[in-house]
């Protein structure tokens, strides 16, 4: 059985208003001598006393918790991202809630109604965009939230993104500089603004470069089922042009899958000129002389989690904010 408030002001023969503020951090406030705090603290510790913590959120108002949707827990860039925006909560006194909406936009809704029940003070979402319900529950509740990664476009929110058309275009001019012209874009999540913002910023670096842009080399693959569909694509993209030259990948896991392909069929991909809209472990080692655009990743979680805290401290009238930020762009990922 747990420990209650009550329980150690009848063991200390004090009153529960006593104990109550002395294991908040009050007693000092308060007025109460040294050696009732000592006393209430160490009788507490050891009886493993532990706070209420729904309790406490009721009477404060605030649960001192936020919660975070990603789309994919398993992805490495989402997990390191939920990593520094947890670090960062902690410096601030908060804990994080995180969850994974497996880029379906129903269950993300599901999952936003549930940490609202749960009582968190704000949410982080990478959002699916394939459902606006969640988001549109939050504004309506005038509940404070972030987008981080991704946004729409059309509606009024806090969110925190990178330069992706910029990134992707110089990514992309980094390749024809290189000698590549007929670079093949692999392509993933075509519904996503940001997403469309780096095929954008491929079209624009081949139009710069008097590159005709040719469809065959769009590769769209299916995300849910991306390890089997990009050998597919992959398939067809070999046998229409099989002079392609460059590929440039919108998404770091493409980059793996598509190696993992070309090692299976025995192509050497030491040929191409390639490029990634970020990396992950592995590619470093694989294809070092890939070009990269490196997402800032413990900024972007800083940013997200000091706007979100920013919006809880102001209440309903809080500003919005809309911040962009800049990759790190590495001429071959063998340098990280």
């Amino acid at each position: 059985m747990s420990v209650s408030i009550k329980d150690i002001a009848n063991a200390l023969n004090l009153s529960k208003a006593t104990v109550s503020w002395i294991l908040s951090g009050q007693g000092k406030s308060k007025g109460f001598s040294e050696n009732t705090i000592k006393r209430v603290k160490e009788y507490a510790e050891s009886v493993n006393y532990r706070p209420n913590l729904v309790a406490r959120s009721l009477s404060l108002g605030f649960s001192k918790t936020l919660g975070l949707v990603i789309p994919f827990l398993r992805d490495s860039y989402y997990a390191h991202m939920a990593y520094y925006i947890e670090k960062e909560a902690a410096k601030k006194g908060y804990s994080l809630i995180v969850c994974s909406s497996e880029g379906d936009g129903n269950k993300e809704s599901e999952l936003i109604y549930t940490l609202i029940a749960k009582r968190v003070d704000g949410l982080i979402i990478a959002p699916t965009k394939t459902e606006v319900k969640g988001i549109k529950y939050l504004q309506k509740l005038d509940i404070p939230f972030v987008l981080v990664d991704r946004y729409y476009q059309n509606m009024e929110t806090n969110y925190v993104i990178v330069d992706n058309f910029g990134s992707a275009y110089e990514l992309v001019g980094t390749l024809v500089n290189k000698g590549a012209k007929k670079i093949a874009a692999l392509i993933t999540d075509a519904h996503l603004f940001v997403m469309k913002q780096r095929v954008e910023g491929y079209s624009a670096a081949l139009r710069e470069a008097g590159v005709k842009e040719d469809f065959a080399l769009k590769v769209f693959v299916d995300r849910q089922n991306y390890k089997v569909d990009i050998d597919e694509k992959l398939d067809c993209l070999f046998r229409e042009v099989p002079d392609v030259d460059g590929f440039f990948f919108t998404t770091h896991y493409l980059a793996m899958a598509a190696i993992r392909y070309m090692v299976k069929h025995g192509i050497d991909y030491h040929r191409f000129k390639m490029g990634v809209f970020h990396t992950m472990a592995g590619l470093d080692v694989l294809a070092p002389e890939m070009s990269a655009t490196v997402f800032p990743i413990e900024e972007l979680g800083a940013e997200a989690v000091n706007i979100l805290l920013a919006n809880i401290g102001e209440g309903k009238d809080f500003v919005l904010q809309a911040k962009v930020l800049q990759n790190t762009f590495l001429p071959c990922i063998g340098e990280i």
